[in-house]
């Protein structure tokens, strides 16, 4: 039997008894690089090549490479409206809001 080798960087620790996870699913699908439109601390407006259903959850990694930011936000899509040229423009609200920080990374 092979030995185990510990490979991780830091510690992890068990849980208390009130601590779960509430939601976990797979990502689908990976559509690429989007443009980003707009945003607020509560929402996002993104265009993409894909249509996607109102409710839809989706995965969406922010990046400011300049101010060394990148961080997985969960966007919950509220309108996905055709654009010219096979392009919609989706708009979608964080499950989790943007901080004021985080706002000011990505828009100054």
């Amino acid at each position: 039997m092979e030995e185990f080798t510990e490979k991780r960087r830091s510690e992890r620790f068990p849980v208390n008894v009130d601590s779960k996870c509430d939601f976990a699913s797979p990502v689908l699908e990976d559509f690429g690089p989007v443009k980003v439109k707009n945003l607020s601390t509560d929402g996002i407006g993104l265009f993409t090549g894909h249509y996607l259903e109102p409710g839809f959850l989706m995965a969406v990694n922010l990046v400011n490479l300049d101010k060394k930011f990148s961080k997985t936000f969960l966007v919950r899509v509220v309108h996905c409206t055709a654009q010219t040229g096979g392009n919609f423009l989706v708009g979608g609200t964080f499950n989790v809001p943007l901080t004021y920080e985080e706002l000011c990374i990505l828009v100054m």
